[in-house]
């Protein structure tokens, strides 16, 4: 259990199911069926995130309420479109009056000129709770009830979904790890399956948690906003299955986008960092003092270690819209690089052999990596064409790990996303050598 919660008046009584869908024909209809089969559930949404097979026709065929992405946007922006449609649902039924208007009961009085009674519009109707599903659980959807039970009837605001062991999981345990650290260092609570993405929540607790962070970070996004913002969190044992990722270089790398996601969603919180030992995701003296309080240490007259952070407009040389950036630094990032040294940072990510420029917030994490081992690394890589920007940060999240051992019975040159697999694969080779066991297997409790 963690915050206290919100228990205030116009908790939700009913509940919309939303399942972010991509090439789900064979099991999205068993798994809309088990999500109808759920006490309080009274409308099932998908969001077919650009399927190339018969995900809609199918859904549709199943009575879901169906939207669809012309191109894959990834499970975050699944999330927010289907969030959207049931709002919509709802604006439109208190346009109506709701399933238990009467007109005689909601009308205003008579006016001389008029036919009859006008309805009222804008009934007082509870939103729905969200219960976010995985469309790949078919039958095994029904499992989420306690999720349910959770929001609507103990107070929670955010249930998450503790899942049993998955059949043929390969995780490695990695990514589960530095989410979780990220997580305690956020809210001090630490959760058992931070990727666990089967969650139901009160539509104020959604709110709260807008913008979502993208891609995979969504889990660790919704977690932390949720909990600082005053919300009761908390995991709830679900009897539910899914397709297990394996560890073939199609498993290999969805983890290794599973990483890179959640370190954006941890990088946008800049007082919370991820600390991975042994992955080159060590915290530095200055990031140490961040996320300790480096205001606290200073007023009391103790040594913080760094100068104090100074203005963006007090830079010299190099302005953060300088650097490579693909976007705008918004200004909490642009705090985050104060401390800098902003033409030595422009210089070194501008020697990176990348294919174009780099996120806002890759940048604030690449800043605190030695970004000359990185091009050093990138450069030695058995790989003829620049990398792209998401491949240098997985490798950049690996550069404590050895350097990847290329199969004999592999073909040369590799692409980049093959090598990021393999930087990966071999970090988390070395990490169970040292440990002796993967000590999660659980990291793919995120999948769609």
């Amino acid at each position: 259990m963690t915050a206290a919660g919100h228990e205030a008046a116009g908790r939700p009584e009913s509940v919309a199911v939303v399942i972010p869908a991509k090439n789900e024909a064979e099991r999205i209809e068993a798994t809309i069926r088990a999500a109808r089969s759920i006490d309080h559930v009274d409308l099932v949404v998908v969001v077919d995130d650009g399927s190339t097979d018969a995900t809609s026709a199918v859904a549709m065929g199943a009575d879901a309420l169906v939207v669809r992405h012309r191109t894959n946007q990834g499970k975050a922006a699944a999330m927010a479109t289907g969030a959207h449609l049931v709002s919509l649902r709802e604006s439109a039924a208190r346009a109506d009056g709701g399933e238990a208007f009467e007109e005689e009961l909601h009308a205003e009085p008579r006016v001389p000129g008029h036919t009859g009674p006008l309805p009222v519009i804008g009934a007082d109707l509870t939103p729905h709770a969200l219960l976010f599903l995985d469309a790949d659980m078919g039958e095994s959807a029904a499992g989420a009830a306690p999720l349910v039970e959770a929001v609507l009837e103990d107070g929670v605001d955010m249930a998450i979904a503790l899942l049993p062991p998955q059949d043929g999981a390969a995780g490695m345990g990695m990514v589960v790890g530095t989410a979780r650290r990220g997580i305690r260092r956020a809210t001090g609570w630490e959760p058992a399956q931070p990727l666990s993405g089967t969650r139901c929540l009160t539509r104020d607790a959604w709110e709260a948690c807008q913008p979502l962070a993208g891609g995979w970070g969504v889990e660790t996004s919704l977690t932390i906003d949720a909990l600082a913002a005053g919300f009761r969190v908390e995991e709830v044992p679900c009897e539910l299955h899914h397709r297990a990722t394996g560890s073939d270089l199609r498993g290999q790398l969805h983890r290794a986008a599973q990483l890179r996601d959640v370190l954006r969603a941890l990088a946008k919180r800049r007082h919370i960092l991820p600390e991975e030992e042994g992955t080159g995701l060590e915290l530095d003296e200055h990031s140490e003092e961040a996320a300790a309080g480096a205001d606290h240490a200073q007023d009391a007259g103790e040594d913080a270690g760094t100068p104090a952070a100074r203005p963006v407009e007090d830079l010299p040389a190099v302005d953060v819209s300088d650097l490579p950036a693909s976007g705008e630094f918004s200004p909490e990032q642009a705090r985050a690089l104060t401390d800098h040294d902003l033409a030595a940072l422009d210089r070194a990510l501008r020697a990176l052999p990348l294919r174009g420029p780099l996120r806002p917030d890759d940048i604030v994490y690449l800043a605190d990596i030695d970004l000359e081992a990185l091009r050093r690394r990138l450069e030695a890589a058995p790989v003829e064409e620049p990398f792209e920007p998401d491949h240098a940060v997985i490798v950049a999240a690996h550069l404590a790990a050895p350097t990847p051992r290329i199969p004999a019975d592999t073909a040369l040159p590799l692409d980049p996303g093959e090598y990021a697999s393999l930087v990966v694969h071999t970090a988390v080779e070395a990490e169970q050598d040292d440990t002796g066991r993967d000590d999660e297997g659980q990291d793919d409790e995120g999948r769609r």
